[in-house]
């Protein structure tokens, strides 16, 4: 999903945007400063001066994208910085068809918590993985970090490269059993209604109503913190939604796709 396209403007990748806002998160909280005072401070280890800070509003407001060179710069201010915005996270969602052997490597970049869950042996070279099962799901959803998340993302990329229902279905319940927890996590939480939307509208489950007929369905977010989630935290993210007024563009609206397996489809 990108942005509308408007004349003049490169289009950007919401992944892009929620990356940016989740590193600025990351240095407003390092530094206890608000966004024009971080600017402020910014330019001072630059040996600048700036009349109106507007360049890191702009990045919170997804007007624009930093390059590499500037997230290399406050990197040398603010160490760790870099590291969140290069997080294995956005790279597994900005694209989606994978092999086997790309989501094994990604695996590998997993933290040593995350990966002793999935891999045999952290030691080999070559990738033995564990069986994947409700007890992985369960270990996972407990230990509740962002790799865990991105181990939700890698099952349900590699259910579509396998063809295996089961293991999607895996994967969407890790996922919706991860996103209290990502919400809570203060870098994520101002974010999470538009990842979380992203996720379903990516993401869709499959309910067969014939044997050779698929119905592709989005079951959002929204039904499972009705229902599952901590009253604090679901109100604090009610309040979010609310304040945010945040509305699906029109092009990923959506719909449910009835799908036969012999080729013909409709939306209803």
């Amino acid at each position: 999903m990108v942005e509308n396209k408007k004349r003049g403007r490169k289009q950007k990748h919401i992944v892009n945007i929620l990356k940016t806002r989740v590193w600025i998160e990351y240095l407003l909280q390092l530094t206890e400063l608000s966004v024009d005072q971080l600017e402020m401070q910014i330019a001072i280890l630059e040996n600048q001066s700036i009349d109106k800070a507007y360049r890191l509003r702009r990045y919170v407001n997804g007007d624009h994208i930093p390059e590499i060179a500037y997230i290399n710069k406050i990197e040398g201010f603010y160490p760790g910085s870099k590291a969140i915005f290069e997080h294995l996270l956005w790279v597994v969602l900005l694209t989606f068809e994978r092999n086997q052997d790309e989501i094994n490597d990604l695996i590998q970049k997993l933290q040593p918590e995350v990966k002793k869950l999935l891999i045999s042996d952290l030691n080999e070279e070559s990738v033995e993985r564990k069986y994947f099962n409700e007890s992985t799901v369960k270990m996972l959803i407990d230990l509740g970090t962002i790799d865990c998340f991105v181990v939700a993302v890698l099952m349900i990329q590699e259910s579509i490269f396998l063809g295996s229902e089961k293991l999607r279905e895996l994967a969407l319940e890790l996922y919706l059993g991860l996103t209290e927890k990502i919400a809570q996590n203060p870098l994520f939480f101002k974010i999470h209604p538009e990842l979380f939307n992203y996720m379903d509208m990516s993401f869709k489950h499959y309910i067969f109503i014939a044997p050779n007929i698929r119905l592709s369905a989005v079951i959002f977010w929204q039904a499972y913190r009705d229902n599952f989630w901590a009253n604090d935290t679901k109100k604090s993210s009610e309040i979010l939604e609310q304040s945010k007024k945040y509305v699906l563009p029109k092009e990923i609206t959506p719909k449910t796709r009835v799908e036969s397996l012999d080729g013909n489809s409709y939306f209803d």
